[in-house]
């Protein structure tokens, strides 16, 4: 126990107790994390030291994933440098505005009751919109009204200028939101490796498509011009859409499924609606295998544009209206992915790991046991629990095999990787209780625990996590010590474990790790002497008292 004796004199005892907290604060905030411990003052009863333990890893391979429920969702083919092709595409179903729509102003049952009464609907336009993960840039000022504004376009991995062949067609399995086999009490869950083109049918959009990141500008065709402004009212458009894909669909089978249906049975309801019209699949060939993209599905739509007879001030007319079926309802992500390279399947068995594999989407995730790696680390949590050592930092540092990747780019260096507790499929404590916590930017969310690729060490590229209070809680509070598992992530502010399969059981994994397709290679803990500076490792900063 450190015993500190202060006395003030004088009256402004607070403001100088505050000023000397707020420099000490300040300083302890500057220092480098892994200083903590070694630099503290030995004022003769405590002792700084440092320990490194060996921790055991392992490949482990998915075979699927929980995709319905993402917060984005995969289009395309890519063939990742690493870990060869992954295809993606997915099955979305419609929700109408409101159960029983009518088109027009009329209703079907006012139409129905006479024949100068009917309106006639027909579908003169259909388009489906499905934006990307986009930000409008504030630089607006050099613009004219009808001119796009510029965006960020998120999330688009490979070649943007590849064209490829879009499909878009009817999906017919009825994607239901409960799951029978829980008498209908939990959430019904889909997976990754069904073949979601089995349920595909009629073909609504097949042609040759290219991304364009500019925002689309609808014009008005009624806009006028106001003499008396400065401004031309003539060109403010009527619409403006984020960047996205934007393509029309087949008029015919709207016509038939929702006009024509108007006042009928199938429109009434929600259900009766998703029964009806199971909703759309899309799909993508990429002919060089070249890009992929995460779409924001949650915020997508099929606009139908319609004309319709209608009388104004007793004369007979042609009016127009629009109605949009949203893309909010259960979504489903299929994914395949080939076989691993043999250099890289070698690694997936049972053995301490030379080389890890965290890899996206429905690839692979790393297994770790601090326990397995000897009697070293099982010998110092007891010799910690006994000797009441304080733990000022500890730390699991993986590094890149940079000479193993082929190219370095943002798909196989990603910005972050996740460390999680697997055993209870959770965040680890060092997450919770980091005070940085979610910024709501990737970049500046969790520092403390960390995670963020660090390319200026002078021993090589690395990630490293902080496990100070995690292996804390071991030593204080008697928690257990579980396995822990590093995955790849899309976001690190989002913490949520989905089922998933590996080649042996059912396993929870971050959702994050799915909507991605980032894959890097990391060393692990069975390497050679000449790499023993970048094994795998877990460094420990604590402090005892001397004697004990």
């Amino acid at each position: 126990r450190v015993q500190m004796k202060m006395s003030f004199k004088g009256r402004n005892v607070l403001p100088t107790l505050l000023v000397i907290g707020s420099v000490i604060f300040f300083t302890a905030c500057e220092r480098e994390y892994n200083t903590i411990g070694v630099d503290l003052i030995d004022n003769g009863e405590i002792q700084a030291s440092k320990k490194t333990f060996d921790v055991y890893a392992y490949n482990k391979k998915l075979e699927s994933v929980r995709t319905n429920g993402l917060s984005g969702y995969q289009l395309g083919a890519y063939a990742h440098p690493v870990y060869g092709l992954g295809k993606s595409s997915f099955a979305a179903q419609l929700l109408l505005q409101s159960g029983n729509p009518t088109f027009g102003n009329n209703t079907q049952a006012i139409e129905s009751s006479s024949a100068d009464k009917q309106e006639n609907e027909r579908v003169t336009a259909v388009y489906l919109n499905i934006p990307f993960f986009s930000t409008a840039l504030s630089d607006t000022t050099e613009l004219a009204e009808n001119e796009p504004k510029p965006y960020r376009v998120d999330s688009i991995f490979g070649n943007r200028a590849a064209e490829f062949n879009l499909k878009v067609q009817e999906f017919t399995k009825y994607l239901r939101d409960l799951d029978p086999n829980s008498n209908f009490q939990d959430a019904q869950e889909y997976f990754s490796d069904e073949d979601g083109a089995s349920f595909a049918t009629t073909i609504l959009y097949d042609d040759t498509y290219q991304i364009n990141e500019e925002e689309v500008v609808i014009p008005d065709p009624d806009a006028e011009d106001d003499p008396e402004t400065d401004e031309d009212e003539s060109i403010i458009p009527l619409e403006r859409i984020a960047p996205g894909i934007r393509v029309k669909l087949d008029n015919q089978f709207f016509q038939e499924k929702i006009l024509d249906n108007e006042g009928s049975t199938v429109l009434t309801s929600q259900s009766n609606f998703k029964d009806f019209l199971r909703g759309l699949y899309i799909s993508a060939e990429m002919p060089n295998n070249d890009l992929a993209m995460l779409l924001n599905i949650q915020a997508s739509y099929v606009e139908i544009q319609y004309d319709y007879d209608a009388t104004v001030d007793g004369e007979a007319t042609v009016e127009s209206g629009t109605y949009k079926l949203q893309m909010s309802g259960n979504k489903v992500n299929y994914l395949t992915q080939d076989s691993y390279p043999s250099e890289v399947s070698n690694q997936f068995t049972d053995a301490n790991a030379t080389r890890l594999y965290p890899n996206g989407g429905a690839g692979s995730y790393i297994e770790l046991d601090m326990l397995a790696g000897g009697s070293d680390v099982t010998t110092v949590f007891q010799e910690a629990k006994e000797k009441g050592w304080l733990i000022n930092e500890a730390n699991l540092i993986f590094y890149v095999d940079e000479g193993s990747l082929s190219e370095k780019t943002d798909i196989t260096l990603p910005k972050r990787l996740y460390l999680y507790d697997l055993g209870n499929e959770r965040t680890i404590v060092d997450y919770t209780r980091d005070v940085a916590g979610n910024t709501g930017v990737d970049s500046t969310s969790y520092t403390v625990y960390n995670g963020i690729l660090d390319e200026d060490n002078e021993v090589g590229t690395r990630y490293k996590f902080r496990l100070t209070e995690y292996m804390n809680d071991i030593v204080r509070n008697d928690s257990t010590n579980v396995k822990l598992g590093l995955s790849t992530t899309s976001s690190i502010a989002n913490s949520l474990n989905v089922s998933a399969f590996n080649q042996t059981e059912e396993v929870k994994i971050p959702q994050a790790t799915i909507t991605n397709l980032y894959g890097t290679i990391l060393y692990g803990n069975n390497v050679p002497d000449n790499e023993s500076d970048k094994k795998l490792k877990l460094e420990i900063y604590y402090t005892e008292t001397k004697g004990n």
